[in-house]
């Protein structure tokens, strides 16, 4: 961050970006590849909410760093069909995410909330306003449209 402002570092972040999902999700997957888990590289059950986080973090414009990762979590909360039970189930009992939240580490994690708490709050105020809440699973037809349009349609900001 730069004063008040967030320096956006990557098409996918950019709010009426022209890539499409799968384009920002390559873009997402290249340029954190020392920072997430790679689909391929995980088991089957692990693999699907992974991806389905990782679009989110696509969708909503937000890099993997330990505040981005708190603004996503509340997001996807907040904001898509998951819901806080289904989330909080899964990242809770699966293996990898365990297995990331004991490496990272507790302290570690509530720091990144706290820095986060100003943009949370925005995105609280920011699901108010939804029509329809962003599919923890998109159809594959949402992998060809442009980033742009998704957000539009959704009513999604980049914050």
């Amino acid at each position: 961050m730069v004063g008040s402002c967030v320096v956006r570092l990557f098409r996918y972040q950019e709010q009426d970006s022209t890539q499409t999902l799968r384009e920002g999700l390559d873009e997402f997957y290249t340029a954190h590849r020392s920072a997430v888990s790679m689909p391929c590289d995980l088991r089957a059950a692990s693999a699907s909410i992974f991806v389905g986080h990782d679009i989110s973090h696509v969708i909503f414009g937000l890099t993997p760093s330990l505040v981005d990762e708190a603004i996503t979590d509340a997001r996807i909360m907040l904001a898509t069909d998951v819901g806080l039970r289904r989330y909080w189930h899964a990242f809770t009992t699966d293996p990898h995410a365990i297995a990331n939240f004991e490496r990272i580490g507790a302290a570690s994690v509530a720091a990144g909330a706290v820095l986060a708490l100003p943009r949370i709050w925005r995105a609280m105020r920011e699901a108010w306003h939804i029509d329809k809440r962003w599919p923890w699973a998109p159809p594959e037809s949402f992998h060809a449209r442009a980033l742009g349009d998704l957000r539009r349609e959704f009513r999604i900001r980049v914050i």
